[in-house]
């Protein structure tokens, strides 16, 4: 007699919730001015990246203090900048400039009074050098990934893209014949070129046939819409699990390694800040602590120049 086997039923599974619903959870009326807030910066030509960093920080400013922005104080401020300050591990800089830069964005921007006291707070931290892939780790961890994720992260990797910018790149974007990539409204706004390899080149054509699109290069499985940063990391860390890599390595970890590696085939370092759109050649300096570049034999200018001038010597 047949055993009869019963089912256990799945427990459902509960998604966190997105800080912008539980923000309006906590101040409904949210809902609509920062929707307002959006709009206008929308006209005003911001970054898409800029608006969506400014919002996600005072989302979670408004959980914290309960009021919309319109309606923060300089007391509510401040203690909300030391329960930062005091959280351990501490937030990066960056989260600091997103909600003081947020808030007076959002301010100026929605009628509010000015809070002459906002600004950044003085943030003492040690200053710790990026992390790398070694070249060959950067190969095992592009031979372990599939092909819609060794496109990816290979273009990104191969140009020094930020992932927003990998989110945004278009077929028309990628020039085959010049083996160039424009990448349009990087960081600030600004476009530059930047050379892409013929191997990459030749991965995204294999790409293409198998996950055809008229714009966007990389969609997110299932959908009509380009990929996310999130979904960026996410595919990074399958990669880095099947590479048998360090998984706590980030998206932002494949450009820090792209500009060591460029710094040790010998290009200079104005080339390497132009390719990576640094505004500042001291951004781009940081590469150097990095770059393994092993010392060439001691110049001697008056010997090497004089060899050059026909083997002459000095008159004396």
């Amino acid at each position: 007699m047949a055993r009869c086997h019963t089912v256990k039923p799945r427990l459902a599974l509960h998604m966190p919730k997105k800080i912008s619903d539980v923000a309006i959870e906590r101040v409904p009326s949210l809902r609509n001015r920062i929707s307002s807030f959006q709009s206008k910066l929308a006209i005003a030509h911001y970054a898409h990246g800029t608006v969506t960093d400014y919002c996600h920080a005072l989302y979670k400013a408004v959980v914290y203090i309960g009021k919309l922005p319109d309606d923060f104080s300089q007391d509510d401020v401040d203690g909300y900048l030391q329960s930062m300050l005091s959280r351990k591990p501490m937030p990066a800089e960056a989260q600091f400039k997103h909600f003081v830069y947020g808030l007076k964005c959002y301010r100026q921007t929605m009628g509010c009074p000015e809070l002459r006291g906002l600004s950044l707070p003085k943030i003492r931290r040690e200053k710790k050098l990026p992390r790398i892939l070694s070249f060959q780790q950067a190969m095992r961890l592009l031979g372990a990934c599939s092909l819609y994720s060794k496109t990816l992260l290979s273009v990104i990797y191969d140009c020094g893209l930020r992932a927003f910018e990998a989110c945004n790149l278009k077929w028309n974007d990628i020039n085959f014949d010049r083996q160039q990539v424009h990448v349009k409204k990087g960081k600030g706004g600004k476009d530059r070129i930047v050379p892409v390899s013929p191997e990459t080149l030749v991965v995204l054509k294999v790409y293409r046939k198998n996950y055809p699109s008229k714009n966007c290069i990389f969609k997110e499985f299932g959908k009509d819409a380009p990929i996310t940063p999130s979904f960026i990391r996410a595919r990074l860390k399958e990669g880095l699990v099947k590479a048998g890599l360090d998984t706590s390595l980030t998206t932002h970890s494949l450009r820090h390694s792209y500009a060591t590696h460029l710094l040790e085939a010998g290009e200079d370092i104005q080339t390497v800040q132009q390719r990576l759109g640094h505004k500042s050649v001291s951004t781009t300096m940081i590469y150097l602590h990095l770059a393994k570049i092993e010392k060439r034999q001691c110049v001697n200018l008056i010997s090497n120049n004089l060899r050059m001038l026909n083997n002459g010597t000095p008159k004396v």
